[in-house]
Formats: structure tokens, C-alpha cells, sequence
């Protein structure tokens, strides 16, 4: 049986490196924008849309009625959404680190 700690390592981590590989590309295909533009605009989709997602399944968990919930689910599926909201974070600032790093780097 898969857990949500598998399964928040099966889709976070290549959430992650999704969002660090989106970054590196298109600082390297941006060269005339600059620095905060491209940072951001690498590091931010990615992460957003898990963020989005988990936002809307704890809000779908916290408004369900206690007649679907059963014994824990909703409260098991907002902390899942929690956890997930950190991965995307996380996310997030892997993805500003080394986009940073990268332009960093293709300026010298």
C-alpha cells in the first residue's frame, strides 16, 4: 500500500528537479531579460501549479461533510496537501537557487 509520504517523494522530488531543469533552461535561452525577471519567471510555474493543487485539496477536505471524511481521511488529505504546499516551496527556491547559480555563471 502506497502512503502519502510515497507518494509525496514520488511526485515532489521530480517536482523538484523539474523545476531546477526549467530554470537552468531558460536562463540559459534568456539573455536579454533581467536578473529578478528571469529568476522568477524560472523558478515560479512549476511550483505554483502544485501549490494551486494542494490549496484546492485541502480546501476540498475542509469544506466535505463529516459523512465522506469517515474515520480521518479529510484530515489525512489536508496534511498531505500540507506537506505537499512544502514540497512546492521547496521547489521554488531549488529552482531560484540555481537559476541563480546559472546566471550567475553565464555572466563571467
Amino acid at each position: 500500500m502506497m502512503t502519502a509520504s510515497d507518494l509525496l517523494w514520488l511526485v515532489g522530488v521530480p517536482a523538484m528537479a523539474a523545476a531546477v531543469l526549467a530554470g537552468v533552461l531558460l536562463v540559459l535561452r534568456g539573455r536579454g531579460w533581467s536578473r529578478r525577471r528571469l529568476i522568477l519567471t524560472a523558478s515560479l510555474p512549476l511550483p505554483s501549479l502544485g501549490a494551486l493543487l494542494c490549496v484546492g485539496l485541502f480546501v476540498h477536505a475542509m469544506l466535505a461533510s463529516p459523512e465522506r471524511c469517515g474515520v480521518d481521511a479529510c484530515g489525512m488529505a489536508m496534511a498531505f496537501a500540507m506537506f505537499g504546499l512544502v514540497y512546492a516551496a521547496g521547489a521554488f527556491l531549488l529552482g531560484a537557487a540555481a537559476a541563480s547559480i546559472v546566471y550567475s555563471l553565464g555572466r563571467q
